[in-house]
C-alpha cells in the first residue's frame, strides 16, 4: 500500500500537530531538551496508526516506563560512575531483566517493559558525568516526555478521532461470518476441500489479534465502548469453538468409514446445520428443542455397531456443546455491538465465570534474548571504554535500543538492517536542518515551518504497516542528531560523534542478533510445538483438575504462532506430521475425561487413569524425540476405559466420557480397526 492515501494523510496530520504542539509547550516552559517531547509524538503514536486508544496505551506506558528506567539510572548511576566497566554490566543487567519480563508478558504492558530497559542505556548513560545533577536532569526528560505523551494523546483523541472499536468490530465479523462458514462446511455431507482447511487455522490468528484489538480498546476514550468482561466472555466462546466443530467433523468422518450415516442422526445434522445459517442471537427455545431431537437421533442399542453407536453419541454430545457456545457467541456479540444494552441475568451469568486468556510463554527463550541483549550493550560498552571515547554513549543507547526493540522476531536482522539503513538516510537530512535550515530561523513561527515537512514526511511512513519501521529508525536518528533545544547549536563534531555513536551502536545490535539471535522458523516452530506436548503431558497426570478453557485458550494461542512460522519452514517431514490444533482437540477431550474420572470414582477412575498416565508418557517420549505412533498398550488402556464407561448408569456424565474417550481414540489412533466388546480387556 502507498504512504499516501486518506488514513495515512490523517494520521500524518495528527503527528505533525501534535508534535508541534509537543514543541511549543517544551520551549514554553523553558525545557532544555524540547526535542524528546517531539520525538515522544512518534514513538507513541505507533504501531497502530494513531487510534486513538492504542495512543493512550503506549502514552501510559512510555511515561511508566520512562519513569521506572531513570528510577534505575539514579540507583545505578551514581554509585557505579567511577567504575565503568561494572556501570556497563549493571545497565546490561538491567536491560535483559527488562527485555525477559517484556517477551512474557505479551500485553501492551510489554512497552513499559523495553522502555524502562533501554532508557537507563540511553538516556541515563549520557547523564552519569554529572551525578550531582542526575535527579533533575531526570526530572527535565520526565517532564519532556510526558509532554510528549500528553500531546499525541489530546490531538490523535480529538482530531479525526480513529478508535480501536471500529477495527474490532470490523475484525469481530469477519470472524463470525467465517466461522459460521466453516461450521456449515463442517456439518455438510461432502468434506471439507483443503482451502476450508487452511482458512479454518487461519481463525487462530484472527482471534489473536482480536484479542490485542479488545486490549487496546479499553484505552479508548469515550462512552461507545463495549464492556472489557463482555468482550473477553466473547473471546472464551470463539476459542471454544474451533476444537469443538473440529471434533464434531472428525466424529463425522470416522461414522462415515464405519458404513452410511444413521438416517435420523444425518437429519440431526441437517437440521443443526440449518439453525446455524440462520440462527438469530438468544433463540434459546428452538436450540433446546434441536438438542433434546439430537438425543432422540441416537440409534436404538444394537441396531449397529457398538463403535459406531458410541460415535453417534459422543457426536450428539459435541453437537450439543458446539450449538450452545454458537448461541452464546450470537448472544455476546449483540452486547459488544450495542455497549449501552441493558445487561441481564444471563448475560451477568457469562461475563462472571470466563477467566482471562492464557497465551503461550517460553521462559527460556525470553532469557535467551535477555542475554543477548546485555551482551549487545556490554560490547558497546566495552568499545566506548577501549578507545577512550568520551561521545560514545549514543553507542551504548542505540546498540540497546536496537535489541531491546526487536528482541520479539525470530530473526532480528532483517529490521535491523533497516535500522542501520535509516540511520544513515537520516544523517543527511538532519546536516541539512543543523547547519542549513535551523540557522535561518527566527522564533517559533518561523521553527513549526521548517520542521513541518519533517514531521509530516517521517509520519507518513511511520503510519504505514509496509514502512513503519523505516520510518521510525528514521524519527529516532534525524531527531536526535539535530536535538532541538532553545539556543541553536550547529556543533558539527558533536554531530559526527552522536551519529558515529549511532551507526556503531545499531551495527553491534546487528551483529549480536547475527551470532546470537538467529532462530530458524524450524526451530522456532518445534519449540512451539513441544511446549504444547509438555502441556499435554501435565494435563493427562495432573492430579488437580484442569478446565478445558485455558487449555484451549493457551493452545488457540500457539497455534496461531505456528501457523506464519510452518509457512516459513518448508517441508520439513516432522513438522508436515504436527498440527497444534490437532493436539488443542485431543487436550480438550484429556480434560474432560479427567474431569469425568474425577466425578466417577471407581473402576472409571482407574482405567482413565491409567490410560491418561499412557497419554502422558506419549506426549513426553514426543518432547524428546519428535513426533511418533502411540504404543498398542495406550489404545489398549483407552479401549480399556471406554468400557469402563460403557458400565456406568445412562445419563449426562456417561455420554461426557464415551464423547471424551472416543475422541481420544479417533485423535489418536485414527487407522485402528473399531472397538469391539469382544476386544477389551477383562477385570
Amino acid at each position: 500500500m502507498s504512504v499516501l492515501n486518506s488514513r495515512g494523510i490523517v494520521y500524518a496530520f495528527n503527528c505533525t500537530v501534535a508534535a508541534l504542539l509537543a514543541l511549543s509547550v517544551a520551549f514554553s516552559a523553558g525545557l532544555p531538551n524540547p526535542w524528546w517531547a517531539a520525538l515522544t509524538v512518534f514513538i507513541t503514536s505507533q504501531p497502530l496508526a494513531g487510534a486513538s486508544g492504542a495512543v493512550f496505551s503506549r502514552a501510559l506506558y512510555r511515561m511508566g516506563g520512562t519513569a521506572l528506567g531513570m528510577g534505575a539510572s539514579m540507583l545505578i548511576l551514581p554509585g557505579l560512575v567511577n567504575s565503568p566497566e561494572l556501570m556497563i554490566a549493571a545497565i546490561a543487567g538491567w536491560l535483559a531483566l527488562c527485555v525477559y519480563l517484556a517477551l512474557l508478558d505479551r500485553s501492551p504492558r510489554t512497552y513499559l517493559f523495553l522502555l524502562a530497559g533501554y532508557t537507563l542505556a540511553l538516556v541515563g548513560l549520557p547523564m552519569a558525568g554529572d551525578p550531582s545533577q542526575l535527579f533533575d536532569n531526570a526530572i527535565l526528560r520526565v517532564e519532556e516526555i510526558a509532554i510528549g505523551t500528553l500531546s499525541a494523546t489530546v490531538v490523535h483523541n480529538l482530531v479525526f478521532p480513529r478508535t480501536l472499536k471500529s477495527q474490532m468490530d470490523a475484525k469481530l465479523n469477519a470472524i463470525l461470518k467465517d466461522a459460521r462458514a466453516w461450521m456449515l462446511a463442517a456439518l455438510a455431507p461432502e468434506p471439507a476441500p483443503a482451502a476450508e482447511q487452511a482458512a479454518r487455522k487461519r481463525m487462530a490468528a484472527d482471534l489473536g489479534e482480536l484479542h490485542q484489538l479488545a486490549i487496546g480498546q479499553r484505552f479508548d476514550a469515550g462512552a461507545g465502548n463495549a464492556d472489557a468482561r463482555v468482550v473477553s466472555a466473547l473471546e472464551e466462546r470463539l476459542v471454544s469453538l474451533l476444537p469443538l466443530w473440529n471434533g464434531v467433523e472428525q466424529r463425522l468422518g470416522t461414522i462415515a468409514k464405519q458404513g452410511a450415516v444413521p438416517q435420523a442422526l444425518s437429519l440431526h445434522v441437517a437440521e443443526l446445520r440449518a439453525w446455524m445459517g440462520q440462527a438469530q442471537a438468544g433463540d434459546r427455545q428452538q436450540i433446546e428443542q434441536l438438542l433434546a431431537a439430537g438425543r432422540h437421533a441416537l440409534p436404538a442399542p444394537g441396531t449397529v455397531p457398538q463403535w459406531t453407536e458410541m460415535l453417534a453419541a459422543s457426536l450428539v454430545q459435541r453437537l450439543a456443546e458446539l450449538a450452545r457456545a454458537w448461541d452464546e457467541v450470537l448472544y455476546l456479540r449483540e452486547f459488544v455491538r450495542d455497549p449501552g444494552r441493558a445487561h441481564d441475568a444471563q448475560l451477568q451469568q457469562m461475563i462472571g465465570a470466563h477467566g482471562s486468556r492464557r497465551l503461550h510463554l517460553d521462559h527460556g527463550l525470553a532469557a535467551y534474548a535477555g542475554l543477548a541483549a546485555g551482551i549487545a550493550v556490554m560490547l558497546a560498552g566495552g568499545l566506548v571504554i577501549a578507545i577512550g571515547w568520551q561521545q560514545g554513549a549514543a553507542a551504548v543507547g542505540i546498540a540497546a535500543t536496537g535489541s531491546a526493540v526487536f528482541a520479539f522476531a525470530d530473526d532480528a536482522r532483517p529490521m535491523q538492517r533497516l535500522f542501520v539503513a535509516a540511520t544513515l538516510a537520516a544523517a543527511p537530512v538532519a546536516a541539512l536542518y543543523l547547519f542549513a535550515i535551523l540557522p535561518a530561523v527566527d522564533g517559533f513561527g518561523t521553527l513549526a515551518l521548517a520542521m513541518l515537512p519533517l514531521y509530516f514526511g517521517t509520519a507518513l511512513f511511520l503510519g504505514s504497516p509496509r514502512y513503519w519501521l523505516h520510518g521510525y529508525g528514521f524519527a529516532l536518528t534525524s531527531q536526535t542528531l539535530i536535538a532541538l533545544q532553545p539556543a541553536h547549536r550547529g556543533d558539527f563534531d558533536a554531530f559526527i560523534a552522536i551519529f558515529l555513536g549511532a551507526l556503531a551502536g545499531g551495527i553491534i545490535a546487528l551483529l549480536v542478533s547475527s551470532i546470537m539471535r538467529v532462530l530458524s522458523a524450524e526451530t522456532s516452530a518445534w519449540r512451539i510445538l513441544r511446549a504444547g506436548w509438555r502441556d499435554l503431558a501435565a494435563l493427562a497426570d495432573a492430579r488437580r483438575l484442569q478446565g478445558r478453557s485455558g487449555w484451549a485458550s493457551r493452545m488457540l494461542d500457539r497455534a496461531s504462532l505456528l501457523l506464519p512460522r510452518l509457512a516459513r519452514a518448508g517441508g520439513a517431514e516432522g513438522l508436515r506430521q504436527a498440527d497444534a490444533l490437532d493436539d488443542l482437540r485431543l487436550g480438550v477431550n484429556v480434560a474432560d475425561l479427567r474431569e469425568v474420572a474425577h466425578q466417577s470414582g471407581g473402576t472409571v477412575a482407574q482405567a482413565a487413569d491409567a490410560a491418561l498416565q499412557r497419554i502422558a508418557d506419549h506426549f513426553r517420549f514426543q518432547v524428546r524425540k519428535g513426533p511418533a505412533a502411540p504404543a498398542a498398550e495406550l489404545l489398549k488402556a483407552v479401549d480399556q476405559t471406554i468400557h469402563r464407561l460403557l458400565g456406568l448408569q445412562a445419563g449426562e456424565l456417561r455420554l461426557r466420557g464415551l464423547a471424551a474417550a472416543t475422541g481420544l481414540r479417533v485423535g489418536l489412533f485414527p487407522d485402528a480397526p473399531p472397538y469391539r466388546s469382544e476386544e477389551r480387556a477383562t477385570c
